[in-house]
């Protein structure tokens, strides 16, 4: 398939919330792309047009399927603390990624992992230069395409061995579905990104707020604007191209209790560009209390064990929906070969539960990829394409508590199944989650503040509990995780960390049956299993949106690794979820066995 001549089209990426300055002028445009021109993309068709004639090694299938994601980033990053810029990088790069499937039987290789050699996939990718011809392009993708379907052979070899040996079950293999080809050739401007030394200024004067705080460890402030351009071909016949622009904020403090328990806490914003964040001077001031409600966190009661109901308010809401709910809305089926503590992690328990109640009947669960905007606030999880080149859809999930209809990509359980334009996560074995980006929960029957309040406390009464929990807000180890720990502390974390359990919180109260609220720490929910969600007894009345880039690696992987030079983290999916207040009716907390560390012989240092 010779491609269509593309004009150079971006698309512009939704925003995010947080109220924006006054009078900020509208940003520049962007302009087309300087790296990737039409001429580049037309010799990688050429190129697959090639392969589908004549790739093919003696006695093997050769492909039915080849892709190619053309991946080009812009972006700007900056890092300070106390004032002073620690790390700043303008970074300019294109990438090229090949998928190829093959199929013998009926059979292909997609879905499978080869135990202990998961990397082999059907999938290579390689950097281009910024200043690529359309003969560096096409040896770029003839190389790339050379290796995929090496794989991709290597990848159905073993699944062919596998089925014969009885490893995979007696069921049908799950299916690589049919989809329309999309060609689009609109162009669609975006916003220029913000300087870097713009960016570099207002992070030194949000980050110097922090200083002479000595019940700090340690502080920072992250900016970032990027975008990111993609253009995806198919053998099928897709020839199309999409754009993300976001820009991001983070302030982190860190403290240290007498226990010698870390406590981190956070703030994060997103938006499309700088004008959708909060001011400066509203990013001043929730510094301050990010750093008061840090102080008080330091000399707050531990919780180390609770059983009972939980109210999620405000950002823990949606935050409790991202890592106990959303994995498991999923369509993708789990991948063959994949080891049994993976699978349990990789989501979608409810693949077979269309028609079921999943959640309480008060709920109802939609994830609308179209939109740029959720109950007036702007959501930065829109897209025009997926990660398979399939167009976005909205998608009713759970309606009334019922399963409706799940999120897919091209891998489905069955024969008929289909692509709702959610591939957005890669998954093991050359494939796809389908994955929320701009999930919606809402619930019937919401109740004020105080309302919520007093069905919890009946709720513990209930429950013979002493005092109802309330969590306000969730960790994010992308965000939070520090690169200073030790050996000794990072074996610590290694051999005591469970990678099944959620975030634990970064604030938290119990209230007692007066009414009264008391700060608390360390409150580490035990895990949640999908079906805790049918026990959700009441809902807040209004929803808060909260926008994020969802990590492709897991909390405890995030805490190990350590953040990424404390940058704003910008490798992840931009996603959003807006959901009320949340009143669950019964969840424990378990004891935390990590975070402990040696406390400073000498005090802090401070200024001259």
């Amino acid at each position: 398939m010779i491609r269509p001549t593309l004009l150079a089209a971006l698309a512009l990426a939704v925003l995010g919330a947080g109220p924006a300055e006054a009078k900020r002028p509208a940003p520049a445009d962007a302009g087309v792309s300087t790296a990737v021109s039409p001429e580049l993309i037309d010799a990688i068709a050429e190129e697959m047009d090639r392969a589908m004639a004549r790739l093919a090694l003696p006695g093997a299938p050769g492909p039915f399927h080849v892709s190619y994601k053309v991946t080009e980033v812009v972006v700007n990053d900056v890092v300070a603390s106390l004032g002073f810029t620690t790390n700043a990088k303008e970074r300019h790069f294109v990438n090229i990624e090949c998928r190829v499937r093959v199929k013998h039987d009926g059979i292909d290789n997609g879905n499978f992992v080869i135990p202990q050699e998961e990397e082999i996939d059907g999938s290579a990718g390689m950097s281009l230069p910024l200043e690529a011809t359309p003969r560096i392009a096409r040896r770029a993708a003839w190389l790339v395409t050379d290796q995929a379907y090496k794989e991709a052979l290597i990848q159905l070899r073993a699944k062919l061995d596998a089925r014969t040996a009885g490893g995979l079950g007696a069921g049908s293999p799950p299916v690589w579905s049919d989809v329309a080809p999309v060609v689009s050739e609109d162009p669609v401007l975006v916003p220029a990104l913000e300087p870097l030394a713009a960016l570099r200024a207002e992070a030194e004067r949000l980050s110097a707020g922090f200083r002479d705080q000595p019940h700090l460890r340690d502080s920072r402030v992250a900016m970032t604007s990027y975008l990111e351009r993609r253009w995806y071909l198919s053998s099928e016949g897709t020839s199309t191209h999409d754009t993300r622009r976001a820009s991001g904020v983070i302030m982190v403090a860190i403290g240290q209790a007498v226990d010698g328990q870390e406590v981190a806490h956070y703030l994060s914003r997103y938006g499309g560009t700088r004008a959708d964040l909060p001011s400066e001077a509203e990013l001043a001031a929730g510094g301050k209390r990010l750093s008061a409600e840090l102080k008080a966190l330091l000399s707050a009661p531990v919780i180390d064990s609770y059983t009972g109901p939980v109210l999620f308010e405000r950002e823990a809401a949606p935050a409790i929906v991202r890592w106990t709910l959303a994995p498991h809305l999923d369509g993708t089926p789990v991948p063959l070969g994949l080891p049994p503590a993976d699978a349990k992690r990789f989501g979608g328990e409810l693949v077979d539960k269309l028609g079921a109640r999943v959640t309480a009947p008060l709920l109802s669960i939609v994830d609308d990829p179209t939109t740029s905007r959720v109950g007036g606030v702007a959501v930065i999880g829109g897209y025009k394409i997926d990660d398979e080149g399939v167009p976005a859809q909205r998608v009713e999930v759970v309606k009334a508590g019922t399963l409706v209809e799940l999120l897919t990509a091209r891998t489905v359980p069955k024969s008929g199944d289909r692509s709702n334009g959610h591939a957005r996560r890669t998954a093991p074995g050359n494939a796809f989650h389908g994955t929320a980006t701009n999930l919606i929960v809402s619930g019937k029957g919401g109740l004020t503040t105080s309302a919520l309040e007093q069905k919890l406390l009946a709720q513990a009464k209930a429950a013979g509990a002493p005092y109802g929990l309330i969590i306000t807000g969730l960790d994010d180890s992308a965000i939070t995780a520090t690169t200073e720990l030790a050996k000794r502390e990072l074996l610590q974390l290694i051999a005591n960390a469970n990678q099944d359990l959620p975030p634990p919180a970064t604030v938290a109260y119990r209230l007692a049956p007066g009414g009264k609220r008391e700060l608390v720490r360390g409150v580490q929910l035990a895990e949640i299993p999908v079906k805790a969600w049918r026990d959700v007894v009441a809902v807040g009345k209004t929803s808060t949106v909260v926008n994020f880039l969802a990590s492709p690696q897991n909390y405890v992987f995030n805490r190990l690794r350590g953040s990424d030079e404390g940058f704003v983290p910008s490798s992840g999916i931009e996603s959003s979820v807006a959901a009320p207040d949340l009143l669950f009716k019964e969840l424990d907390v378990v004891g935390r066995k990590y975070g402990l560390r040696a406390r400073p012989v000498v005090p802090p240092p401070t200024a001259p």
